[in-house]
């Protein structure tokens, strides 16, 4: 869903910031203000006799079953209805704390274990999860995860991501999605929460506030650009 990547000195010091707010509960428009949500494809490259590695995921029944109710509220309203039985909607507690949903393909979503509890109890907590889980799932309808273009000793140093922030082993490699693909989610989302009649002044506010803290994204995730799209989107609805 959202995904500021920023390389400047002032976008690690924001990176370093939403870790650290996030740890110590700070109000909900201070995090999403600068909150990052990576979409990513995995790219896995196995060594002989290796095991498939996959995201640990956390149990937990009353927030699973909350994810599965929001994300069948989504899938309702989506080109994929018929098939909403098929998606796999797991919580991970990644050891990067301020990644908050991947997509990866195959209808496989992981949410954020933290975001899911404190969504269960909190309003606005509810409405970042539900933007990450919009977003999440136009990546998987779209499947953008196919078509993403593979490179041999890639490093993910672009965006700064390692496998281990996910919690998976170091030869697996991220390729992120392209502006165009980000984009793209990100108004087949705002049709989903449309189609809901969910306000789409709330999708564009926390991206309003992801400005107001300074937070310019990466050239895949321009906040600004996003921003634009998203307003633009919402006034014509």
């Amino acid at each position: 869903m959202l995904f500021f990547l920023g390389s400047s000195r002032n976008s690690v010091d924001v990176q370093n910031k939403i870790a650290s707010n996030i740890a110590k509960h700070q109000p909900w428009l201070r995090l999403a203000g600068v909150v990052r949500i990576l979409s990513l494809a995995l790219i896995v490259f196995l060594p002989a006799c290796s095991l498939v590695p996959s995201i640990s995921v956390v149990k937990d029944e009353p927030i699973e079953r909350f994810l599965r109710d929001e994300a069948e509220r989504i899938l309702a309203v989506s080109e994929d209805a018929t098939n909403t039985s098929k998606y796999q909607i797991s919580l991970s507690d990644f050891p990067r704390a301020d990644i908050l949903g991947m997509s990866i393909g195959q209808r496989r979503i992981y949410i954020n274990y933290k975001l899911g509890q404190r969504a269960l109890h909190s309003r606005r907590y509810l409405w970042l999860l539900r933007q990450t889980l919009a977003h999440e799932i136009a990546h998987e309808i779209a499947r953008h995860a196919d078509y993403r273009q593979i490179n041999f000793n890639r490093s993910s140093d672009e965006d700064g991501m390692t496998s281990r922030d996910v919690g998976l082993p170091w030869y697996v490699i991220f390729q992120p999605y392209s502006l165009e693909m980000e984009l793209q989610a990100d108004l087949d989302g705002m049709q989903y929460w449309k189609s809901l009649q969910w306000d789409c002044s709330i999708w564009v506010r926390i991206l309003e506030e992801f400005q107001r803290q300074n937070y310019s994204g990466d050239k895949n995730h321009p906040t600004h650009t996003r921003l634009q799209q998203a307003a633009a989107a919402c006034r014509s609805a």
